[in-house]
């Protein structure tokens, strides 16, 4: 049984248990208690480990973790640091019931024991943690590098991950506590400590039966918001693995990690999305709707409730992307991906990644090519038969396009073999000048050439473009495009969907 204690508490914020539960002891417990409290301090140590402990530590072991949010997971494994107090050792592990448990001391507290039974034992019995689980190492107090590496030993060699495991700070001395604090904060294991509802100011020791497991809150808390907003730089520069990487590490250091996990999972759906990878990118940020539903109000992310609409824009964005066919029956069906080629293409300018943004904007003017020549003309980029356009290609007016596309090396010849950029601009610009105009030509051949000479291309020294030839490109294709929209302001108005989110970066404190 469980009772809340009386004492005072820093309290702590959001769902988490703000007074803490101490056990509710038995009479015979109580009694004990009241003996104990009149006892010189050797045979209190006595009493306890012989009668009050094994009965106290069940108690203890089913009180809830002070400080830790609802549902939080017992660990696996517990790291001690043992000083001549071993009680609060024998309680924490009597708590967590480890898998496997290192204790820490030096040679006189490991050396120690209690009416002849040395203190390892005596912490087995009491917290029925099988003697061959405990691991003890012997340290210098004042060596905090040895403990550093007896951590991180002992954490590289379970099959379990940092956050499954807690440190005991109670026990030990302060430099002692401090080093293993430090070596598991690095590592991401949980920070708990055996405090009490009742301290003997006469005999400077807590009250036996008030004791109840804490976790120590996370600096991270507090700091973690130094590293939100490097996590939000990273996604607002486009770096979005960078971004996913660092949510994750952060993730794994919290003790209440979805903002950081949502986070990671945010810059992973625009990841997959720049990838051209839209399913999956679709699934992502589903994900990420779903989580600021369920925790962002009670977490407090101050991002999260401005981004939702932004997010909800792309899913439907990505809905239409999701759906465009190998072989679309209408421009409206193949639209979705050139309006996504322009919103890429503009975050790439955005980057400074300006070849890669020429060559998505050659892309896509080829792609609006073979898009109307498929819907208008019936023509398989892949396999066109070009027998559909007799009758109605005017050969000569085909000529003159060629020269204007090609230049003087032009050869005079009916149409074949697969459609690409220059083909798909020679054939369109002559069957529908109302889809490319003579004008457009002369610039898709800057194009062309900008692209050809940039460092992804052919020659041997590159020319990499000007951030203002790719945006007079990008601008020029916006034109183009925008002929199967109705206007540049619709284009702009269905553009929005397709634009990533901006995070708004956390003030500082």
């Amino acid at each position: 049984m469980v009772s809340e204690g009386q004492s005072p508490f820093q309290e702590v914020t959001g769902s988490v248990q703000r007074t803490p539960v101490v056990a509710d002891l038995t009479p015979e417990l109580r009694q004990l208690q009241r003996q104990w409290l009149s006892l010189p301090r050797e045979q209190q140590d006595l009493l306890y480990a012989r009668e009050f402990g094994p009965s106290f530590a069940r108690l203890f072991a089913q009180l809830p973790l002070h400080g830790a949010p609802p549902g939080f997971p017992k660990p696996r494994a517990l790291i001690s640091v043992l000083g001549f107090s071993w009680q609060p050792v024998a309680l924490m592990a009597a708590w967590s019931k480890p898998e496997r448990m290192l204790v820490i001391g030096t040679r006189e507290s490991l050396g120690s024991s209690v009416g002849g039974e040395d203190v390892l034992s005596v912490i087995s019995r009491i917290s029925g943690t099988g003697r061959g689980r405990i691991e003890a190492r012997t340290v210098e107090e004042e060596n905090e590098g040895e403990i550093y590496r007896l951590v991180r030993d002992f954490l590289r060699s379970l099959a379990v991950q940092p956050r499954q495991v807690v440190i005991d700070l109670t026990g030990g001395k302060k430099a002692m506590s401090a080093a293993a604090a430090l070596a598991g904060f690095v590592a991401g294991a949980l920070l708990v400590y055996v405090d009490y509802a009742r301290y003997d100011v006469e005999r400077r020791i807590p009250v036996a039966g008030t004791e109840y497991p804490r976790l120590l809150e996370n600096p991270l808390q507090v700091f973690g918001d130094l590293e939100l907003r490097e996590i939000m730089n990273a996604f607002n520069r486009g770096d979005f693995n960078g971004a996913e990487r660092l949510a994750l590490r952060l993730a794994q250091r919290l003790y209440e990690p979805r903002e950081a996990e949502c986070l990671a999972c945010l810059a992973r759906g625009y990841g997959l999305w720049r990838r051209f990878r839209f399913t999956a990118a679709r699934e992502q940020l589903q994900k990420v709707v779903r989580s600021i539903e369920q925790f962002a109000r009670h977490g407090r992310w101050a991002w999260a409730e401005r981004l939702r609409e932004r997010i909800e824009q792309n899913l439907s964005a990505l809905d239409q992307l999701v759906r465009v066919p190998e072989y679309p029956d209408s421009i409206e069906q193949g639209l979705p991906l050139l309006l996504w080629y322009l919103a890429a293409i503009e975050k790439l300018l955005e980057e400074g990644e300006v070849s890669e943004a020429v060559l998505l904007t050659y892309a896509a003017v080829e792609r609006y090519a073979v898009l109307c020549l498929a819907v208008d003309w019936g023509l398989d980029p892949n396999q066109p038969d070009y027998r559909v356009l007799e009758g109605q290609l005017d050969l000569e007016r085909y000529h003159q396009i060629g020269r204007l596309v090609f230049g003087e090396q032009y050869e005079r010849r009916e149409p074949r073999g697969k459609i690409g950029f220059q083909s798909g601009l020679h054939l369109l610009a002559a069957l529908d000048p109302d889809r490319l105009r003579v004008e457009d030509l002369r610039l898709l051949r800057d194009l062309a050439q900008t692209r050809n000479k940039c460092q992804y291309e052919h020659g041997f020294l590159p020319q990499v473009p000007r951030a203002k030839q790719a945006r007079s490109h990008l601008e020029r294709t916006r034109q183009i495009i925008a002929r199967l929209c109705g206007g540049m302001d619709t284009l702009e108005e269905r553009l929005e969907q397709y634009r990533f989110p901006v995070l708004e970066i956390i003030p500082e404190a």
